[in-house]
């Protein structure tokens, strides 16, 4: 309930401080109605790629640790993980522009399928990466469910935040090589209590903010598929041209 009044409160706020200062693109300065860039401006930004994986056979043996082509089904990235759309993230995450947060969830929605609501209709469980106690205590919020979250409640299906949880904080991954990824990401989460039944032979969509080399969604998609989960499926707002 809380949640809901925060996100309402500031979504009126934006409205008031629209009607003084209207909204402009990020890049060009135009004067825009929604979202953070102009459709010209968007079309420099996005990416709208889709990935289909399929496990490789050193994993189905046995001999090597999971990726993310061998524990997701496919991945959908929304935008280019540089320029406005980085700095917008960095400005979100480490100096607590929330400010920001509805532009970007109108950024995403502008980035979706033509078709949404039938795209998300195929998911039977819709949640998102948690980022650590500590980090959620200090921002107050999660970016990833902050960005999708009133997006997917749109569908009329659940959406899920607390399928999977961290059990452990791990350091800045960004300067790690994918091996040193992968290895300081082992075991940093766990599926929450309760959450088995939820997701037992579902079809699950994951989200996060960026993907970079996969392994933060790979981790969460281990823990789901040794649950129990169907096909996972991965949704992020921004990657680098891969």
């Amino acid at each position: 309930m809380l949640k809901e009044y925060l996100r309402a409160a500031n979504y009126y706020t934006q409205v008031v401080r629209e009607l003084i200062f209207p909204r402009r693109c990020a890049v060009c300065g135009n004067v825009i109605d929604t979202a953070y860039l102009c459709p010209e401006c968007r079309k420099g930004y996005i990416l709208q790629k889709y990935v289909q994986y399929e496990p490789r056979e050193e994993y189905l043996a046995g001999q090597a640790e999971p990726e993310a082509c061998d524990v997701l089904k496919s991945v959908l990235l929304l935008y280019k993980y540089n320029g406005i759309i980085k700095d917008a993230l960095h400005e979100i995450k480490f100096n607590g522009n929330t400010a920001l947060l509805p532009l970007l969830r109108e950024e995403a929605e502008a980035a979706m399928p033509a078709a949404k609501l039938r795209w998300l209709g195929q998911y039977d469980v819709i949640t998102c990466i948690p980022t650590s106690p500590e980090r959620r205590a200090r921002r107050g919020f999660d970016l990833p469910e902050e960005i999708f979250a009133p997006l997917l409640e749109q569908r009329g299906g659940e959406f899920c935040a607390s399928v999977l949880e961290r059990v452990r904080s791990t350091a800045p991954l960004f300067e790690l090589a994918p091996l040193e990824r992968r290895s300081e990401l082992a075991g940093c989460f766990a599926l929450s209590p309760g959450a088995q039944r939820l997701i037992a032979g579902k079809r699950v969509l994951l989200c996060d903010d960026i993907y970079t080399t996969g392994s933060t969604m790979a981790e969460a998609a281990s823990v789901l598929r040794r649950a129990g989960s169907g096909d996972v499926h991965g949704l992020a707002l921004a990657a680098p041209q891969l």
